[in-house]
Order: structure tokens, then C-alpha cells, then sequence
């Protein structure tokens, strides 16, 4: 009788690993097609480097971009520890995570510093424009 407990036992054990071995194919597989959806998802968008210095934003380029394109923007902190913010377009940008949005309306925003760096005036006065235009 143990023996045919034993073999029960085995076999399901089989089972069981044969099972999860399909799985993980199939999650390589979705984590392959992740990759592929996320790289065309960013196919032609217009990314701007933001750094950061205590006190002031800069940009590799000047950030003026068409209505409906989609945008990338990195920050780059060279002095203190800065992040970077704007509700109408959604962003919420920090040095370990870009933000990525569609452009759908047209305009002059700012983007300012979310993270107190220093006295009022110098924080405050830490901002850098976005134009969307047509």
C-alpha cells in the first residue's frame, strides 16, 4: 500500500513541475512581447535631458514640440536633489524615472522644481518652459 502512495506521490510531483515548466515559457513569451510593446510605444517621440543644477533647469535642447506628439523628458540632478512637476501635463519627474505623456494641447508650460531645495526665492525661481505648439 505505500508503495502505490509512493507512486501516486511521484507522479503528481511530475505533474506539478511539468506544469510550471509550461508556464514559465509562456511567460517568457509575454515578457518578450512586454519589450517589444513598450520599445514601439516610444518610436518617435521627442526626448529632452533636463539637468539639474542648485537653482536652475536646463535642457540639451529647447523644448518646443507639435500637438499629438508623443514626449520623453529625463532629469539629470549635477547639485542637490531636484524633481520636476506640472498637473496640467501630468508630470511627476524624478532622476529614476522619465515621464512620458502625448502633447494634446497646445500652450507654454512650466515645469517646476517639486522638491524644496533651498530658501523660497531660490526654489520658487527653479523652472523651465515646455511649448506645445500646432
Amino acid at each position: 500500500m505505500r508503495m502505490i502512495g509512493l507512486f501516486l506521490l511521484t507522479g503528481a510531483l511530475a505533474l506539478g513541475l511539468a506544469a510550471c515548466g509550461g508556464g514559465d515559457e509562456q511567460t517568457s513569451a509575454k515578457q518578450d512581447q512586454a519589450v517589444e510593446t513598450s520599445t514601439d510605444t516610444n518610436a518617435g517621440a521627442q526626448e529632452f535631458t533636463i539637468t539639474a543644477k542648485n537653482w536652475n533647469f536646463s535642457s540639451d535642447k529647447e523644448m518646443v514640440v507639435k500637438k499629438g506628439e508623443k514626449v520623453k523628458l529625463n532629469l539629470v540632478n549635477k547639485e542637490g536633489v531636484h524633481t520636476i512637476h506640472n498637473d496640467e501635463l501630468g508630470i511627476d519627474l524624478t532622476t529614476d524615472k522619465p515621464a512620458e505623456f502625448t502633447a494634446d494641447k497646445t500652450g507654454e508650460y512650466v515645469l517646476k522644481c517639486s522638491t524644496v531645495c533651498g530658501a523660497a526665492e531660490d526654489h520658487e525661481g527653479m523652472k523651465i518652459s515646455l511649448k506645445v505648439v500646432d
